[in-house]
This record gives structure tokens, sequence and C-alpha cells, in this order.
């Protein structure tokens, strides 16, 4: 079995937050997701708003996912 540095249930947007942070750090890291596309409940989230202070444009929860 090969040894990880960390390991992250849910490919979420904290998830995903927290697998961008290890990497960045040169963690080897396993990620456990139990759907077979990441993004969480931002897949859900069809209101506008997501995306405007990072990419300054709106984005629905699935794009910005």
């Amino acid at each position: 079995m090969k040894p990880y540095d960390l390991v992250i249930v849910g490919g979420g947007a904290a998830g995903l937050a927290a697998l961008k942070g290890a990497y960045d750090e040169s963690l080897n890291i396993f990620l456990i997701e139990r759907d077979k596309t990441l993004g969480g409940i931002l897949k859900q989230c069809i209101h506008n708003g997501f995306g405007l202070h990072h990419y300054k444009e709106e984005l629905t929860g699935p794009e910005y996912a």
C-alpha cells in the first residue's frame, strides 16, 4: 500500500481547495469522491454570481466547478 501525506474525503469546493493547497506544497495526496464528477453542491447551484471575484464574470455553480 502506498503511503499518502494527506487523504481528502469529498471533491466539493472545500475538498478541491484543500487539494490545491496540498498540491502547491508537493504533498502526496489521495482524494476520495463518491460521485463520478467533482464539484459537490456547486453542481446543483443554478443561480448566477459564482466567479465574479476570481474570473470577473458571472458563472453558474456547475460552470464555476
